[in-house]
């Protein structure tokens, strides 16, 4: 299931970039009473992700307006049954999700919750943290530029 739901939110994505009319490619997450399937609810990185695309809803697109209340309501109630590493990402994306976030302090923020998971790739991580500090030594150089 989450390597299905992750594929078809990495399609709406794709879909979205390039201006395709949106496929209800979500539909197949529904069951027979057309409510999103409660198997779903196990998937935590896929209902975040799923929860993140929602808001990407244009109008006219009532599956994601759907997909946003599933979500939201299904990882309110987990957060509190959660180890505190996802809870505190859950509660994160559900009060910023990056649609309406500033990409640099999400950014930080991925990055504080990246090193904690066991099975980061170490190199990658370090990359990133590198990449931060150069652009944030540009900024400083350029304010200053600025300020004289």
């Amino acid at each position: 299931m989450i390597s299905t739901l992750f594929q078809c939110i990495f399609d709406f994505f794709d879909n979205k970039e390039l201006r395709f009319p949106v496929v209800n490619v979500f539909e197949k997450f529904k069951d027979v009473d057309r409510k999103f399937k409660s198997s779903l609810i196990n998937d935590f990185q896929g209902m975040l992700n799923l929860h993140e695309a929602a808001h990407f809803a244009i109008h006219g697109e009532d599956i994601l307006d759907e997909a946003l209340a599933f979500t939201a309501t299904q990882l309110k109630s987990v957060a509190s049954r959660v180890s505190t590493h996802l809870a505190e990402e859950i509660n994160h994306t559900l009060k910023f999700p990056i649609r309406t976030s500033v990409p640099r302090y999400e950014a930080r923020f991925f990055m504080s919750t990246y090193a904690r998971d066991n099975s980061h790739n170490k190199t990658l991580l370090k990359f990133a943290k590198f990449d931060y500090n150069i652009l944030q030594v540009r900024h400083q150089k350029q304010l200053s530029d600025i300020l004289k």
